[in-house]
């Protein structure tokens, strides 16, 4: 008698569990004891890990970024970098490129990178990030915040955490995070409802007007991969390969933003394009891609182009 209620133990035991588990799904927990849901990390990934769809997202910057951390005034540009050796600061810049030497992950703020700011991310910390480091924070705009230390004549930054770098974020990524498989609805924020957002709003309700692009310096460029902006700059050189037209705003122009016209839309344009927009100040409307680490504007139709000077 005592061995059968001691093997029922288990029946009742499971049957007590049965009701929660219906009502809110059961699943292991984790081995640092959060459930698989939460991350140990929830400040570094480039959108709140909270929730895939914050209905109250922090309040937007002048340049239409925001930062989950919200504004500061104690912030550096990473041009700066060098006068703060020795010192904690936060470092702001945009990561132009990347390199994972086997050794270290290097996120570099300037194509000359040997003479400029970096940041230093070591083997042992990679695994801390939900993705690898070189491709996670490339083209992003970033705030780093640590000791600037002095490598090789040039300042840097090691980071160790990934809650020592903090990503801009568009309302894109707020609603769509990049590899987020959305699995439920967020909840509202308290005292307010989902259609009081003004991003949630704004993305769901359609527009009765265009809605003019944006109007962005070529050295940002790389701050809106995927984006279509209108880039503002001047064309210092241009290259007929024969296959293709470049119009370069930089003498660095393997590394800086160039538009690129192929030549099935060379006739389109009244003058060959080489000629027409070298030396001109343009505005190039289309889509920011990258190119071999650099950013780029196909441009297809001559009304992407525009001579502002």
């Amino acid at each position: 008698m005592n061995h059968a209620w001691k093997m029922s133990l288990p029946i009742l035991t499971l049957l007590a569990m049965t009701p929660a588990c219906l009502s809110t799904g059961c699943a292991p927990s984790s081995r640092s004891g959060q459930s698989p849901s939460s991350t140990p990390y929830p400040t570094y990934t480039s959108y709140p890990t909270y929730t895939p769809y914050p209905t109250c997202p922090p309040a937007a910057s002048e340049s239409g970024r925001i930062w989950p951390g919200g504004p500061r005034e104690d912030i550096v540009s990473w041009q700066d970098a060098a006068q703060y050796y020795g010192q904690m600061v936060t470092v702001e810049g945009t990561v132009v490129r990347t390199y994972n030497s086997g050794s270290a992950v290097f996120l570099d703020f300037h194509q000359d990178y040997a003479n400029h700011f970096k940041v230093v991310i070591f083997p042992d910390d990679w695994p801390k990030f939900p993705e690898p480091p070189e491709g996670l924070f490339r083209g992003r705009l970033v705030r780093v915040t640590g000791v600037v230390q002095e490598y090789e004549g040039a300042p840097e930054i090691i980071v160790e955490e990934p809650s020592q770098i903090e990503m801009a974020l568009s309302a894109y990524d707020l609603v769509r995070p990049p590899g987020c498989t959305p699995c439920a609805p967020c909840p509202p924020c308290p005292d307010s409802t989902p259609e009081a957002s003004p991003v949630a709003v704004a993305i769901a309700t359609p527009s009765t007007s265009p809605t003019p692009l944006a109007v962005v310096s070529w050295q940002n460029a790389a701050q809106y991969y995927g984006q279509t902006v209108t880039v503002e700059g001047t064309v210092v050189d241009t290259y007929n390969s024969g296959k293709v037209v470049f119009l370069n705003f930089d003498e660095d122009y393997q590394g800086t933003f160039k538009v690129v016209i192929f030549p099935d839309d060379w006739p389109k344009f009244s003058e060959p394009p080489e000629g027409l927009f070298l030396n001109k100040k343009v505005r190039v409307k289309g889509l920011v891609k990258e190119y071999q680490g650099a950013p780029e504007i196909i441009v297809e139709e001559p009304e992407q182009i525009e001579i502002v000077e």
